[in-house]
């Protein structure tokens, strides 16, 4: 997601300008966690099939997402089926 990558980098930068005397650096530091889902979030999304589509509500929480699959073939052919 473009836009977690996008606050990971921000966070960064405000890291950088902050003096100690506003807050410490582990009330922002950008945990291990939300670095690698950045990373798995675009490869889940380049490995999907064409039935498969994959939807954030909050592009801050990586964890949540909805799986939305629908068949092409076989008894199942137009359902939508959810998975949270």
């Amino acid at each position: 997601m473009l836009t977690l990558a996008s606050k990971l980098k921000r966070d960064d930068g405000l890291k950088g300008s902050r003096t100690a005397a506003t807050a410490s650096d582990s009330t922002r530091r950008v945990s291990v966690r939300d670095k690698l889902l950045v990373k798995e979030v675009a490869e889940l999304e380049a490995n999907l099939p064409c039935t498969c589509k994959v939807h954030f509500p909050d592009p801050n929480k990586l964890h949540c997402f909805q799986l939305t699959v629908t068949p092409d073939e076989g008894c199942h052919l137009g359902i939508k089926l959810f998975v949270y």
